[in-house]
């Protein structure tokens, strides 16, 4: 775990010191057309890509099926390799998954502005791969329909998973990233889904099928400052939830093997080796998706090549990790005088694995090392082939890891190859189709890129110094009702002057409205931190107490004893106290945010503007008919586009 933390610890300075490229001469409303126009419907190629990926997942499907049919006996797992390439291709998806988290969440948190462009396309293949990587156990068992007994549910039976046991640390740690991920996803796109419902009702009309869809998606959202005030905090949290997932989940994969004493597999170098392969696959995937995206369509300025440059730099600290473990690995097998491990090392440079094991290096560190030179970053080619090597070679490597210590253990009599059959290379085939099939859903169908953080860019230029509120603003929602003045603006600058303006006036029930957070607002208005914290962390202590309960509950039951250890021990439980801990925390985070933002329904709130989700800021002003007047006097010296008084 040390050297774990360490490796991301490296990480670190190369999030914080690579290019913080900003959106170059662009307004909000061009951004909004940008990002929103690929969502169009679109021409007779798109589906005819479509349809041919979805003829991909027949690969997938009609062997899986032969397969249930048939038996297992149809792929090539058999003694004395139990796990083949469906185990590889399991583990292969989650590492890909990897990189939407560390975009996402960890260089959110670094305030790393690059990653704004490139952030919702990594979470869309996070959750896209996790959904591939969860295909392969079901199909891997082979009578898909006993999976539930993995699961842990109350029951007659009385059997329970032993939560001792990697495999269920296995199924706690992906589902939990799963949830986790799709929480994250779906909140960061309700600002953006709010811009797509405007659109939609502006071009479509009001009662389109696709103004119905994203007004139900978006949950009412209006960009108010108590929404931002709330929703801000929220995805903070969420961020900070997230983030260790990236080192977990990985981790508890490798442990599948590591706890298994067998040459090759029993070793510490797993936890980091497999959490910097996934973030290296994972980035490279990022890079194999991002460059004919950003042409297709046509994100040329909001996608720049500084941003991919970025990808492709931070891609080289995990370059530098890869060739340190691949030569550390040959190293403590002879430095250990494990004769088993040595032996083991020289049959798999010489044995059947050999072809796999020689094409690693060069396909994982020599030609992604190639990124060091800025010609070479700066060629979109060059980065997609380079991407697409590493996606073979961490493939290949996956493949390699899992299949070759099982073929040669410690008794000779056991020793025998691994080779996979048609059914398991058609089904592998079918899963890369069912991955793109789903991304080309998403490309269309949702914003790719996160409207809000690019146009935050923008209005962090915008915003002026203001002094606070002498007296802190209550709560207040705006209504339908009673006497207000609207005043509308270009800029987020100009708005923070007149709230404060308005604040210090003694002005204290009105309302903002932002297509973008606007933290300097709340600052003014002396608001007092959102109770979403308190949330988050009920929900994160509750998880900790469940999973600890779950897992000694259920030991007290089974009474197992497993590899020595007490069917009480603390230690192996500390894995499921950590998935609930993140994945309660998450969901009550969720449902405070749904809470205090008011995400209840489908109608945004009384005196909202579809302007305000585009290029405009506006501030409404309730009270009386003679405090309307003098706030209207006050708005009219700063000369909004708009100051309308409405009853």
């Amino acid at each position: 775990m040390n050297l774990q933390i360490r490796a991301l610890g490296g990480l670190l300075p190369v999030l914080l010191q690579v290019l913080e490229a900003a959106v170059p001469d662009l307004d909000y409303a061009t951004i909004n057309e940008d990002v929103l126009s690929p969502m169009s419907p679109p021409g007779p190629l798109y589906y005819a890509v479509l349809l041919m990926l979805a003829g991909g997942i027949g690969l997938l499907a009609l062997p899986w099926m032969y397969q249930i049919h048939t038996g297992m006996g149809v792929a090539g797992i058999s003694h004395p390799v139990g796990w083949g390439v469906y185990i590889a291709n399991f583990v292969f998806w989650v590492g890909i998954a990897h990189s939407g988290t560390l975009i996402s969440a960890i260089l959110f948190l670094v305030r790393a502005k690059w990653r704004d462009s490139v952030s919702r396309a990594a979470e869309a293949m996070t959750i896209f791969a996790i959904m591939t990587a969860g295909l392969f156990p079901m199909v891997h068992l082979g009578r898909v329909w006993v999976i539930a007994f993995i699961l842990p549910y109350p029951s007659q039976r009385q059997i329970w998973p032993n939560f001792i046991s990697p495999l269920v640390w296995d199924v706690l740690a992906v589902s939990t990233y799963f949830t986790v991920s799709l929480i994250f996803f779906t909140i960061g796109l309700i600002p953006d889904l709010a811009a797509a419902r405007d659109r939609a009702e502006e071009k479509l009309g009001y009662d389109s099928v696709k103004a119905r869809i994203y007004r139900a998606l978006s949950g009412g959202w209006s960009g108010a400052g108590s929404q931002w005030r709330h929703y801000s905090r929220s995805y903070l949290y969420f961020a900070a939830l997230a983030t260790p997932l990236v080192i977990s989940v990985h981790s508890v994969v490798s442990w599948d093997f590591a706890m298994a004493n067998l040459p090759g597999w029993h070793t510490t170098l797993f936890a980091p080796y497999f959490v910097a392969g996934a973030i290296h696959s994972g980035l490279a995937m990022v890079l194999v998706l991002m460059i004919p995206m950003r042409k297709l369509l046509k994100l040329e300025r909001l996608v720049l090549p500084e941003h991919l440059d970025a990808v492709a730099r931070t891609t080289l600290v995990t370059t530098a990790i890869m060739g340190y473990s691949y030569l550390v690995e040959p190293f403590t097998s002879w430095y250990s005088g494990d004769k088993f491990e040595w032996q083991f090392t020289i049959w798999r440079a010489t044995g059947w694995p050999s072809i796999m094991f020689w094409s690693l290096f060069p396909l994982n560190v020599l030609i992604p090392a190639a990124m060091a030179f800025k010609k070479v970053r700066q060629s979109r080619i060059a980065l997609f082939v380079i991407g697409l090597c590493v996606v073979a070679g961490m493939w290949i490597e996956r493949v390699m890891l899992i299949t070759s210590s099982t073929s040669h253990d410690f008794m000779p009599h056991n020793w025998g190859p691994y080779f996979p059959t048609w059914v398991e290379i058609l089904i592998t085939l079918g899963s890369f189709g069912f991955f793109l099939f789903l991304f080309f859903l998403f490309s269309r169908t949702l914003p790719t890129i996160p409207l809000s953080d690019l146009k935050g860019q923008l209005a962090e230029e915008e915003l002026r110094e203001a002094p606070p509120c002498p007296c802190p603003e209550p709560d207040f929602v705006v209504g339908a009702e009673g006497t207000a003045v609207t005043a509308v603006f270009p800029d987020a600058g100009t708005l923070v002057l007149a709230v404060s303006a308005l604040c210090h006036a003694g002005f204290q029930r009105m309302e903002t409205f932002t297509p973008v957070k606007i933290d300097k607002i709340q600052q003014i208005m002396g608001q007092e931190r959102s109770p979403v914290r308190r949330w988050a962390l009920t929900g994160a202590v509750i998880g900790c107490i469940s999973g600890f309960g779950l897992a000694i509950g259920a030991s007290g039951v089974n009474g197992l004893i497993v590899g020595g250890k007490n069917p009480l021990s603390i230690i192996p439980y500390c894995i499921p106290a950590f998935e609930g801990t993140v994945l309660l925390g998450s969901i009550a985070n969720l449902a405070a945010v749904i809470v205090h933002s008011r995400l209840f329904g489908t109608t945004p709130m009384p005196r909202y503007r579809r302007s305000f989700s585009n290029d405009k800021f506006g501030v409404v002003v309730a009270g009386d008919a003679p405090e309307v007047g003098r706030a209207r006097t006050l708005l009219a010296s700063f000369s909004p586009e708009v100051l309308d008084v409405a009853p």
